[in-house]
């Protein structure tokens, strides 16, 4: 029976693993292998080229704005959505009657899928008959100016991920302490001095959550793209997935797709790294 004890907790997490190995593991180290050579369209390897498939890559002037393209994208995104999400969260802390209407509201952006909200969006901002230049006045071309297109997509990322940082964050505020608050009141701080001292430090570990995931999501997103831009115009929304793509599914280019998808993958892990490092410093565990 102890020998079972010991055993059971492997074999309830074995499937799981299982699935992780064949599914996730297996292919990842198979790119790894196939970046090193040279790879037809039917994706049989055909010789060996080793590093010369990354400095080739790395020449690519597309690949490279890909990269920046990228980390634009993420700088776009990523804070702004988390600010709004603060904001809301703080906005909405007191229950009232109509919280749940409004909180509801907020929050429904993040059960709707990136393809439907992407067509959504593509008739909003279609120049002539599009709702919101008819509604302004404005004359702009939000999807076919290489200035904008990026800054379009953006705004739809931030409005699809600004309820889920909401979802999150109004649970952290309401988590902070009543007793801490009172005391901030009769020492006299304002409500900007709460936020700054109070709710932003204790709510920091959700926070770091939320940036890290999105993070990642963010340098790994092609879904907006393939649907409303496809990388264009003239490549000024096109991402690093979004190259790899095009590599393997238009050109049948494995030999650029799989080192691209792995230099995708390093950018994402150092990324990560990075936003790790603010963790000792700027997070607070209660």
């Amino acid at each position: 029976m102890k020998r079972i004890g010991k055993v059971e907790p492997y074999l309830w997490l074995a499937p799981a693993f299982f699935l992780f190995v064949v599914f996730t593991f297996y292919p990842f180290v198979q790119t790894i292998y196939k970046s090193l050579f040279v790879v037809d369209a039917l994706g049989n390897i055909r010789s060996f080229a080793g590093f010369q498939n990354y400095t080739h890559i790395l020449a690519d002037p597309k690949f490279i704005k890909s990269i920046l393209n990228t980390l634009y994208f993420v700088v776009l995104t990523v804070p702004t959505s988390k600010i709004l999400g603060m904001i809301l969260a703080l906005l909405c802390n007191k229950r009232r009657k109509l919280s749940p209407i409004y909180e509801a509201s907020f929050a429904v952006p993040m059960a709707m899928a990136s393809s439907v909200t992407a067509m959504i969006f593509q008739l909003l901002y279609v120049p002539s008959l599009g709702l919101i230049n008819g509604v302004t006045g404005l004359k702009i071309q939000w999807l076919n100016d290489p200035k904008i297109a990026m800054i379009s997509i953006a705004i739809i990322q931030v409005w699809l991920s600004t309820g889920y940082a909401f979802i999150y964050l109004l649970s952290a505020v309401r988590s902070v302490p009543a007793d801490i608050l009172e005391s901030a009141c009769l020492d006299g701080a304002t409500p900007f001095r709460q936020v700054i001292s109070i709710y932003l430090p204790l709510t920091s570990p959700t926070m770091f959550y939320l940036v890290c995931t999105d993070v990642a999501y963010s340098m790994m997103m092609m879904s907006l793209i393939n649907v409303l831009t496809q990388g264009g115009p003239f490549d000024s929304t096109i991402t690093i997935m979004q190259y790899v793509y095009k590599q393997f599914a238009a050109a049948g280019n494995y030999t650029n797709a799989n080192p691209a998808a792995i230099i995708a993958f390093c950018m994402t892990i150092i990324v990560t790294l990075l936003v790790f490092r603010w963790e000792k410093k700027g997070v607070f565990y209660q």
